[in-house]
């Protein structure tokens, strides 16, 4: 019945937010498509701008360039003897092998510089020079323009010259040579390639997708995406006409559509105030349903975040209501099968906090009742396992506190265990081993546990049933038989040769293992009635010493760290040096 409800609730909670947000997004979609436009123009405005600095840059750097190479040049004609007319006039072969350094500097300046195309020489006696033959430049055929790009500091002039039919366009860059030596005076042009500068801008400035054309001042065409119209005036483009009266109604800078052969395209045009070189780019209209796409794009991306978030609220709600009643009615499952330490959480409406309030303080007094009666068990288990070994210690009074003290030592280890290894078995596990691992001598005949002297090969074997004993009797405790296994093999040897089983290595329990290294340190340090007990100095080296044969070598390693930081200490007195008798050992 919750799951239907609730169900229904997300339904129309959905339908809330949808619809008002489907709606607004179609009446601003119109908006959004204009704002199109406008990041079009804009990108149009920064891409002509780069344009520009990038074109006016260029030609300084060239200009600049070009006047050093003419000071070169002088310098190298004027300090030249050999310098002479040659055989032929109109191109290079005019001067002799001697100018190869000459050459040399027109070819490394060419290589430099991704525009450029010739470097002619005029000199005023009537001498030409080119970089790449060219008959068509003489002192009696000179038809050159002045053209200017940019204003005031930055301003660039350049020379024109009307090509033949069907040679490229070029504008050239003039630097007048003068000196005292008639030969080296002249004029130094180096010619700008307008297709070369074209494939430069659309390789480096303009993206490829776009159209671009570029009018020097005089309205000649200096880039265009069309090389056949480099060169020309502006008056010889197809569709002028109809070109300029779409812009001359717009404004000087501006966006302005033109249809040219059933094509829509819009045009961008800027007369830069730098350059005075007007700018034109042009996107068909196809290039502009890209990035509408791009806009529906984002309408279904921003139409599913809006349906996923109307998802997560309405589930949300839901959750709001629904989980504190399930939250109920699994803490109640819980309580049921004897868990009281379980709480609910406050959250959700008043009614329910209210519930789950009385729910809390139910839980916390049946908790209390449950906690009271454990500590009663606790506590009479406690009082059993300790009359078990003090009637043990009451039975061999040489063993007083041993139990005690053995446990004690064993606990400290237990508290440097990586807490992965003490998840094994709890710490009252290990305590009540400790307590319980010499219970059996409660069955040893007093004749041999009491016995003073060397014991007799049966009554040493005697003696050992004790671990088999405490073993059992461990056993028979309902609340402890799971540490049975500990007690009964504390007295295995990591080497096998120990008791009762001749367990080995990691077949001993590690109960057993922990209590073997603190039975055998308190046996060590405790007085007997056949000898005194050692120094702990003396123990902890024989503790160390039985490493790997006696005891596992990871619980010595850890008794090592506890010894060394001062945990395990002992109160007994070792007033007499001496090894652990091999006869009376078992403590």
């Amino acid at each position: 019945m919750y799951l239907k409800w609730r169900d229904r609730l997300f339904s129309t909670f959905l339908l809330l937010i949808l619809g008002p947000t489907i709606l607004i997004c179609f009446l601003f979609y119109e908006e959004a498509e204009e704002a199109v436009f406008v990041l079009y123009e804009t990108n149009m405005d920064a891409n002509i701008g780069l344009v520009d600095e990038r074109l006016l840059s260029l030609f300084q750097s060239i200009q600049k360039d070009t006047d050093e190479l003419a000071n070169r040049l002088t310098r190298r004609i004027t300090g030249e003897p050999s310098f002479v007319e040659g055989k032929k006039i109109g191109f290079r072969r005019e001067w002799t092998s001697k100018e190869q350094a000459v050459q040399n500097l027109f070819e490394r300046f060419s290589r430099n510089q991704n525009v450029v195309g010739n470097i002619v020489f005029l000199g005023e006696d009537g001498r030409v020079f080119s970089l790449h033959e060219d008959k068509s430049w003489s002192t009696d055929n000179q038809s050159l323009e002045r053209e200017q790009w940019g204003t005031g500091e930055n301003r660039v002039n350049f020379l024109t010259k009307r090509e033949q039919e069907g040679r490229p366009k070029s504008f050239f860059l003039e630097k007048r040579l003068e000196s005292s030596n008639p030969k080296a005076t002249g004029l130094l042009l180096v010619e700008i390639n307008l297709d070369k500068l074209t494939d430069w801008i659309r390789t480096y400035v303009v993206p490829k997708e776009y159209g671009m054309m570029v009018l020097s001042p005089s309205r000649t065409i200096m880039i265009h995406t069309d090389k056949a119209m480099i060169g020309n005036h502006v008056s010889e483009l197809p569709h002028y006409e109809m070109a300029r009266s779409q812009w001359e109604q717009s404004n000087e800078n501006g966006l302005f559509s033109l249809l040219i052969q059933g094509k829509d395209i819009y045009i961008y045009r800027q007369v830069s105030e730098k350059s005075g070189g007007a700018y034109f780019e042009w996107l068909p209209r196809e290039g502009i349903n890209e990035r509408l796409q791009r806009l529906n794009l984002i309408f279904c991306f921003t139409l599913f975040i809006v349906v996923l978030f109307a998802c997560y609220v309405a589930h949300r709600l839901s959750k709001w209501i629904g989980e504190p009643i399930y939250s109920l009615v699994s803490a109640t499952d819980s309580l049921l099968k004897g868990d009281f330490s379980i709480r609910v959480p406050i959250q959700g409406m008043k009614e329910i906090t209210l519930l789950e309030n009385k729910f809390n303080t139910m839980a916390e007094q049946m908790h209390a009742l449950i906690t009271r009666e454990r500590e009663y068990s606790q506590q009479s288990l406690d009082q059993i396992v300790r009359s078990f070994y003090l009637a043990v210690e009451m039975k061999d009074p040489y063993t007083a506190g041993h139990t005690e003290r053995v446990t004690h030592y064993a606990l400290i280890i237990y508290d440097y265990l990586q807490q992965q290894e003490q998840l094994a078995f709890s710490r009252d596990d290990l305590r009540y081993a400790g307590l319980m691992h010499d219970i059996g001598k409660v069955a040893i005949p007093d004749h041999v546990l009491l016995k003073t002297g060397k014991l007799s090969p049966d009554e040493y074997e005697c003696m050992k049933t004790h671990s088999i004993i405490s073993g059992e009797i461990v056993e028979q405790i309902e609340n402890l038989s799971h540490i049975s296994p500990g007690v009964r093999h504390h007295h295995e040897r990591w080497d096998g040769k120990g008791y009762p089983d001749q367990l080995k290595g990691g077949e001993i329990p590690l109960i057993g293992r922990i209590l073997a290294v603190a039975d055998t340190f308190d046996a060590m340090t405790s007085t007997r009635s056949y000898r005194k007990a050692m120094s702990a100095e003396e123990a902890y080296e024989e503790i160390l010493r039985c490493e790997g044969t006696q005891f596992d070598p990871s619980i010595v390693s850890i008794f090592k760290k506890a010894f060394e930081d001062g945990a395990i200490q002992i109160t007994q007195s070792a007033d007499c040096k001496g090894r652990v008798s091999k006869d009376r050992e078992i403590s």
